[in-house]
Parts: structure tokens; sequence; C-alpha cells
């Protein structure tokens, strides 16, 4: 199209404005033309494109942070609720069926203790199962996505849309060699068909400075700048002594392209003033040619240094848009990793909480189907075996339904408080629970799950001993302390996992939490604050290195 235009306005040209050789006008002015063409076209074309980068940022941050985060959450949280289900799963309900069957039929005692030895191995299993999976839940997975790279310096898409920057090649491109040779032999022909400016004879100065000027288009890649240097030089020097550098078609590409280059050249003072420089010079120099001659180098002048001024600015606004764009994509792409790792830990500590728990009920349970002498009390334990694993199971496969971050993924009640301390009273434990008030029903499930972490904590640290538990309302929140009378913790470190992740529900509800030892010999206390209205206390975040340290201590137990 630019072509056909340019071909179609030469013509025009060569109508309108008399000239005593119409072939070389024609082919000047279709030259001039075309290049001009070319450049409105590049021109529109990096504008186009800039702007459809602007209005793609505009619309990716028209599109709600919030969904976008909530939908990764939501995957992720299907997929690991998927991968731990086919592991914890499987051995739970394993276990479930293993009692299920034991209650269903009469067995005798070697059957009975190979039966109690395989639940043994299965709820060590689930053990291992848990403190592996914890260990994957520490770290955060973040999938591979893709970042686009910004032009490395802004405006640099050149006339040939190459990038321009400050490390320039040290040799010449074959192309720039190549078409070196072309011009430098088209300005010698230009310069014996023009020959009747000059009484019909060849200057061999005239010749020699329009081709030397031509040659250096060759470092227009390796050295723009002193390429424009050295060509203002032989114009300004062949116009002193009588061999002016002579215009032609040759000089659209020989001079314009240097001339464009420059134009966007990195730094841009050095490639502007090396612009202006040549620019002067080229036009200081064109006082004996013809008002065409000189009228055509002032287009080809023009038309290069707006080209290479107007695709510099336009490359400098689809850079912008490049980086602003990564910029938010990157930003995004951090808040759903983010969110991402919250769910992790979150998911961590609720699994935790339930297996950690159940498994511990279920050994305790097993220790005591081991000892017991009758019938009935077999029967009881293998029944609290079974109530504890599908209790598990249910929790498990609710995992991926979590109503908030501080929740429990299943809506609690004092009723189930008091089955908890049922179930652990079941086992032989010593809990005594006090309800102060009516507790009121927000923070129950957080509660719910203090009291779980804590009785457990007790079952493994200090066996036999008797726990106090009270909860109460007051005026303004609920207050739940556990006190038992065994020796403490075998570690004083405060890292550990299940401490961890009661300080993050406690802190995601907006409340407080102390786990202490009360003194030699005397216990370990629990003492936890939760409001009516729940909500997070600020500043509250998670602490990923707690949560290292508390999966190693985990691995340890």
């Amino acid at each position: 199209m630019a072509l056909a235009v340019g071909l179609l306005l030469a013509t025009l040209t060569t109508i309108l404005v008399p000239s005593p050789n119409d072939t070389v006008l024609w082919l000047a002015a279709a030259y001039v033309y075309t290049a001009a063409g070319l450049l409105v076209r590049t021109a529109a074309r990096a504008r186009r494109t800039a702007r459809a980068l602007e209005r793609r940022l505009l619309t990716s941050r028209a599109a709600p942070d919030l969904v976008r985060v909530e939908t990764a959450v939501l995957d992720e949280r299907r997929r690991l609720a998927l991968d731990i289900r086919a592991v914890l799963q499987e051995t739970l309900g394993a276990v479930r069926s293993s009692s299920a069957g034991l209650l269903r039929s009469e067995v005798d005692p070697a059957e009975l203790k190979r039966e109690q030895r395989l639940l043994r191995a299965r709820t060590q299993l689930a053990t291992s199962e848990l403190r592996r999976l914890l260990g994957i839940l520490r770290a955060a997975e973040t999938e591979p996505s893709l970042h686009l790279s910004p032009p490395a310096h802004p405006g640099a898409v050149g006339p040939d849309h190459q990038q321009v920057a400050t490390s320039l090649p040290h040799r010449p491109p074959s192309s720039d060699v190549v078409q070196s040779i072309v011009l430098m032999a088209l300005a010698a022909l230009e310069c014996w068909v023009n020959r009747s400016t000059h009484a019909s004879l060849i200057d061999p100065g005239v010749v020699f400075t329009t081709v030397l000027v031509a040659a250096c288009f060759a470092g227009r890649t390796t050295a723009p700048v002193l390429t424009s240097v050295a060509q203002s030089l032989i114009f300004a020097i062949g116009f002193w002594v009588g061999a002016p550098v002579m215009s032609g078609v040759w000089l659209v590409r020989g001079v314009g392209a240097v001339l464009w280059r420059n134009a966007l050249y990195t730094p841009r003072t050095t490639g502007l003033a090396a612009t202006v420089l040549l620019s002067a010079t080229v036009l200081a120099t064109r006082a004996n040619e013809s008002t065409v001659g000189a009228g055509a180098t002032a287009a080809v002048v023009v038309g290069s240094v707006a080209g290479g001024l107007i695709t510099a600015w336009t490359g400098q606004r689809e850079w912008a848009a490049l980086a602003q764009e990564e910029a938010f994509r990157q930003e995004a792409q951090s808040q759903v990793e983010r969110a991402i790792q919250s769910e992790r830990v979150r998911l961590a500590r609720e699994l935790h909480d339930v297996i950690a728990h159940s498994v511990g009920l279920i050994a305790m349970q097993l220790n005591v189907l081991e000892v017991a002498r009758s019938p009935g009390d077999r029967r009881e334990a293998l029944l609290n075996i079974q109530e504890t694993s599908e209790n598990a199971l249910t929790e498990l496969r609710d995992l991926n339904t979590f109503p908030d971050s501080a929740g429990s993924p299943l809506p609690r009640d004092l009723t189930q408080i008091e089955a908890l301390v049922d179930r652990v009273r079941a086992t032989g434990g010593h809990v005594d629970l006090l309800i102060v008030g009516e507790p009121a029903p927000e923070p129950i499930p957080v509660i719910y799950r203090i009291l779980q972490e804590s009785l457990t904590n007790a079952m493994q640290h200090a066996p036999g001993a008797s726990v106090r538990v009270r909860l109460a309302q007051q005026a303004d929140g609920v207050h739940l302390t556990i006190q038992d009378d065994g020796p403490g913790p075998r570690t004083s470190s405060p890292h550990r996992f299940g401490l961890v992740g009661l300080r993050e529900r406690i802190a995601l509800a907006g409340g407080r939490l102390q786990a202490r030892t009360v003194g030699p010999g005397g216990g370990f206390i629990v003492d936890a604050f939760l409001p009516t209205q729940p909500g997070p206390t600020p500043g509250a975040t998670v602490n990923h290195g707690d949560l290292q340290h508390g999966v190693d201590q985990v691995s340890r137990r």
C-alpha cells in the first residue's frame, strides 16, 4: 500500500514540478514518498500496539483481585484435600473397618491380639503420614508462570524493528556492509547522472565525498554516533573545499537511516546531539543545489528525524505499558501465592488437629483394649475406636469446605465439646469439665480446637494426669482454661506445631492465648480468651518460621 501511494505521488510530483531530469526526480520522489509511508505505517502500528497494551492493562486491573485470589485458593484447597484424602482416608478407613469387623463377630484371643497389632500398625502409619504431609505443607508450592519481558530500553524500536541498546556489536552486520556497497555504487552513479550541474564534467572531489559518506553507512549499527559525526565532517569539509556531497536517492538510506537510528539511540542525550549535528550540516551544505534537490534533501532529513523520534516515543510508551503490566502481573501473582501459602498453613493446622487428636485417642483406646478383661469392656473400646475414626474421616471429607480461616470444617456446639471430653474419658483420662454461664456460639468452633489440642497434648505428654477444664462466659467474650497436674512438656520450646496452630487460630479470631508450665510438678496450663464478636487481631500474621520449627517438633514426637 505504501509503495503504491508513493509511486502515485511521485508521478504527480513529476508532472507538477519542472525538472531537467524527470527520471531522477521521479525515482527520488518515489523513494521519499514510500519511505514516508513506511514511517507513518510504522508509527501507527507502534501506537496501536501501545494502546492495546494499555487497554489490556486497564482490563486486567479492572478484574476483581478478590475473585482471582479466591479462585486460586479454592483450586489449591481441592487439590490438597484430594491428595490428603488419598493418603489418610485409606488408613483411617481400614482402622474403622477392622474395629467394625471385630464388633460384628466373636473372635478368639489369638485373633484379637493379631487384629490389635494390625490396628496399632495402621495407627502408626497414620502418624507417619501426618508427619510427612505436615512437612510438605510447610513450604509453598508455586506453579511456573509466564512473565512478559519489557524492552531493555525505553523507545528502543528502530526502523528495522531491532533493539537499540548501549551494548553495540563490535563488527558491522553483513547486511549493513552489503547495503553500504550498494549505496556507494548508487551515489557514484547519481554523481554521473547529475554531472550537468558541474558543466557536464564529473568532479572527482564530489564523487569522492559522496561515495565516502555512503561508505560510512557500514558503521550505522556498530557506532551510530560516530557514523553521524563522520558524515557531518565529510559534508562540512567537502562544502568548504568546493567538493560538496551530492544529494540523490542514495541519501534517503545512506543518511536518513543514520539520522533515524540516532534519534532513538540510548542514551538519548548523545543520540539527539548526533542527530542535530548531522541534520544541521546536511541542510547547511545545500546552498549550491537546485530548489527541488534542496527540498528533497530537507524532506529526507525532516522525515528521518521525525520517524526516529515518533518511533522512540511510541516505543517508550509501549515499554512503559509492558513494564506496568508486568508489575501488575507480578503483584497479582504475589497475592495469589500469599493466599495459597496461608491456605496451606491453615490446612496444615486443621490436619494436625484432626489427625493428631484422633490418632492419639485411637492409640489410647488400643491400650484400653489390650487390658480389657470382659467382653463388655472390649466392645466399648472397639466402639470408641470406630467412632473416633469415623469422626476423623468425616472431617477429612470436609477439608475442602472451610467456612473461614479461623473456624473448623464443621460447626460446633457445647454438645460436641462434652462429647469430646467423654471420648477422652473413655480412654481412661481424668477430665473435669466446668461450664459457667451460657457461652456464645460464635467462638465455640475455635474453643473446640483449643480443647482438642490441649487434651491431645495432655494424653501425649502427661499420661494419667488429671485435667481441669473451665469454660466461662464473660461480659465481652468467652474464657477457657485447661490445666493438668502432670510434669509438663518434655521440651520447653514454645514452637510445637500444635501451639503454633492455636496461636494462629486465636489471633485470627481476635483473641489471646497463654500457654506455660505452672511450676515444678505443677503441670501445664492453657489460658485463652475469645471475644464474642470474632475478628482478626490487628497486625496478626502467620509466622512461617514458627511453622517450620513446629513441623520439626511434630516429627520428633
